[in-house]
């Protein structure tokens, strides 16, 4: 009896972590109606697609914005890197929400993770436009 209380406990100890590893972002390709679109455009649509999440931006240089998100007391800050044929999304810190083993808060990569979701979907609706 004792043996599977113990076993039921460690159980639950192991759903209730939070901490999980770095998610890697993938490069996406920016649609094909999209790629005749200027630089300045491509960015525009991925501040647009990120600041309905609450995303806060910092153009860093032609190709590159800073993306900074804050939940008290956590702050995600990653770089999209794009052009006019791909965009990705690149860690640069996570405040707070860091843990050992290179593991990070579950949130982040959430976060991370509807923002790429957000981007590709903006962008597709410009393609269809187009």
């Amino acid at each position: 009896m004792r043996k599977l209380v113990a076993g039921a406990a460690l159980l639950l100890l192991a759903a209730c972590q939070t901490t999980k590893p770095m998610a890697t972002t993938q490069e996406h390709s920016v649609p094909p109606g999209a790629r005749t679109l200027p630089l300045s455009a491509i960015e525009a649509a991925i501040i647009e697609a990120g600041a309905r999440r609450g995303w806060r931006f910092q153009h860093m240089a032609d190709g590159q914005v800073r993306a900074t998100y804050t939940k008290w007391p956590w702050v995600a800050e990653a770089d999209v890197l794009f052009s006019t044929q791909s965009y990705r999304i690149q860690y640069v810190s996570a405040k707070n929400m860091e843990r050992q083993n290179d593991g990070v808060e579950r949130a982040y990569n959430r976060w991370v993770g509807n923002f790429e979701k957000d981007i590709a979907t903006k962008l597709d609706e410009i393609a269809a436009r187009r």
